[in-house]
């Protein structure tokens, strides 16, 4: 059975990243998939202290509720972040998590420790905004935090131009969630570990 961890990087607790990403969640457990949703406001998580200590042992010094999760993450199939935009970005409580995955890549690109699987990152993210590149500072902060658990950035889903409440998200979001998810099961799939 494939594995799923489902990251809300929102800052509010009754988000539009929270609910687009409860319903991709049903979706592909819906195929077979084990899943489970962590909501970043739940957890404390410190900011990374550039301290360089993880390149010396590929961990973390920062004692937090992130500590246990990042062999978590290792040993999840796929993982999908679920994030609005904040000033063309990700939002804080979600980059703290991100920057703390330095650890992850002092493992892979400086002690040359490969990650033990491989799998999929999947990124759902909805902005207020219309603007031409609203996703770009976020595309490639989470490509990278895939990266160094060894997992490919799938298709990323975005949404632009919404700025309501979650009860009154347009149908055809989730119409679209539909194809995504249905895709990004067929390529976890694939994937023989």
């Amino acid at each position: 059975m494939k594995s799923i961890i489902g990251i809300v990087g929102s800052g509010r607790r009754k988000s539009n990243s929270k609910k687009l990403l409860e319903y991709a969640l049903r979706k592909v457990e819906s195929f077979g998939a084990n899943v489970e949703m962590i909501d970043i406001l739940d957890l404390n998580v410190s900011g990374c202290l550039e301290c360089n200590e993880c390149k010396k042992t590929g961990n973390c010094v920062i004692e937090d509720d992130l500590t246990p999760m990042y062999e978590h993450f290792l040993d999840a199939d796929g993982v999908i972040i679920s994030a609005p935009v904040y000033f063309y970005s990700l939002p804080g409580q979600i980059k703290l998590l991100v920057d703390r995955f330095q650890a992850l890549w002092a493992r892979r690109y400086v002690l040359k420790i490969e990650p033990r699987k491989t799998g999929i990152g999947g990124l759902i993210s909805i902005a207020g905004s219309g603007g031409k590149k609203v996703f770009d500072g976020v595309i490639l902060p989470v490509k990278y935090f895939f990266d160094v658990q060894g997992k490919k950035l799938f298709e990323p889903l975005l949404f632009r131009n919404y700025d309501g409440e979650p009860e009154n998200i347009p149908e055809e979001f989730f119409a679209q969630i539909d194809e995504w998810t249905n895709e990004f099961w067929k390529r976890l799939s694939s994937i023989n570990r």
